[in-house]
């Protein structure tokens, strides 16, 4: 494991960065600053990392959907929590990490992503890059969901229907339909294609 020098912590906190994301009034704003930072961060530990769920979702809408946490996918948890506790964030008994400062709750989630690595989108957030979930693989997460998790199937639609109305002729159509297919909801990617007439 890589071992984070002792005052990281204070340098982290003391940073120009930091303190313009702590000022951030902006709570989107703040989440995408300081997600574009520590990915950052990540990055100069060899680490990468993608955007995935509800604040993937959040970024290609433009904060349309408020989210109550960051769920992030990592190339090395243990790092990625190592520099969380550096930035002041605490580990909660759900496994949630959380910064009270900030108002930001990360999750972390050990590789792989589960979608085509290749249709992954950077995004350029001040100096630094940002990965993000396919919209594709957003889209089909969030029909899955509405058919067959039902926890709430009116926003999984609202926001499968978002990526498609924010995403026109950027989505790669073979591979939804595809995606569609293989995880059973065509059904519900022809409801959510019909309010785009």
């Amino acid at each position: 494991m890589v071992q984070l020098a002792s005052g990281a912590r204070t340098r982290l906190k003391s940073s120009q960065e930091y303190r313009e994301i702590k000022q951030e009034t902006d709570r989107f704003r703040r989440r995408l600053r300081f997600l574009a930072f520590f990915t950052e961060m990540l990055k100069r530990n060899n680490v990468d990392a993608v955007l995935v769920g509800g604040e993937a979702i959040d970024v290609y809408t433009a904060g349309t959907f408020s989210t109550s946490d960051i769920d992030l996918v990592v190339s090395n948890k243990a790092i990625a929590e190592q520099l969380l506790n550096k930035f002041g964030f605490e580990k909660k008994a759900s496994g949630l990490w959380l910064s009270q400062e900030l108002i930001i709750v990360v999750q972390v989630i050990a590789e792989p992503y589960s979608g085509d690595a290749s249709k992954i989108r950077t995004f350029r957030v001040k100096d630094y890059e940002l990965k993000i979930a396919a919209p594709e693989d957003l889209i089909i997460n969030r029909l899955y969901s509405a058919k067959f998790w039902k926890s709430n199937p009116q926003r999984d639609m609202e926001q499968a229907i978002a990526l498609l109305r924010v995403s026109p002729g950027k989505i790669d159509n073979k591979y939804l339909n595809d995606l569609a297919k293989k995880n059973d909801v065509m059904d519900y990617l022809a409801k959510a294609g019909a309010f785009l007439l």
